[in-house]
C-alpha cells in the first residue's frame, strides 16, 4: 500500500474541514456532496463515482472507499508550530497518479489558497491540474 505524507502550515481543523466537508472538497478537488455517509463525486471531465465514508474522526482521522473498494486514510497529526502533518494511506491501483495530483492540490489550497485546476473542460481526461 503507498503511504504520502505532507506537512501543512495550517492547523489540522483546516485540513480535516478540506477533506471532510462539501464545501472543502469543492475548492481543490470535485463537486462532492454528502448524504447519509455517501459522497457523490462529479468531476470536470463528467465521470462521477460515490464514496462510503467509514471513518471521520475531527481533526485526526478521515477514510472513505471508493472505486471499486479503494480505501483511502487520512491521518492528521498537529506539529508543535501549529501545523499538520498529514499521512495517506492508499492503495495500488490505476488511480494512482490521481491520488498524488489531489494532495498536491489539496496542499495548495490549504496553505496558500490556490486552485491548482485548469478549469478547462476540454483538458480534463488525463492532466493531472484537472
Amino acid at each position: 500500500m503507498p503511504t504520502w505524507k505532507l506537512h501543512f502550515k495550517s492547523g489540522p481543523s483546516d485540513v480535516y474541514r478540506a477533506l471532510s466537508t462539501p464545501g472543502g472538497r469543492s475548492r481543490y478537488w470535485a463537486d462532492a456532496p454528502e448524504s447519509d455517509g455517501t459522497i457523490s463525486f462529479s468531476f470536470p471531465d463528467g465521470s462521477t463515482t460515490q464514496a462510503r465514508i467509514e471513518e471521520a474522526v475531527p481533526d485526526r482521522r478521515y477514510r472513505f472507499t471508493w472505486y471499486d473498494d479503494r480505501v483511502l486514510t487520512f491521518i492528521l497529526t498537529p506539529d508543535d508550530a501549529g501545523g499538520t502533518d498529514l499521512t495517506v494511506v492508499g492503495q495500488d491501483g490505476p488511480h494512482l497518479s490521481d491520488d498524488v495530483s489531489i494532495l498536491l492540490r489539496l496542499k495548495a489550497w490549504v496553505d496558500f489558497g490556490v486552485d491548482l485546476r485548469n478549469h478547462d473542460g476540454t483538458r480534463s481526461t488525463g492532466y493531472l491540474d484537472s
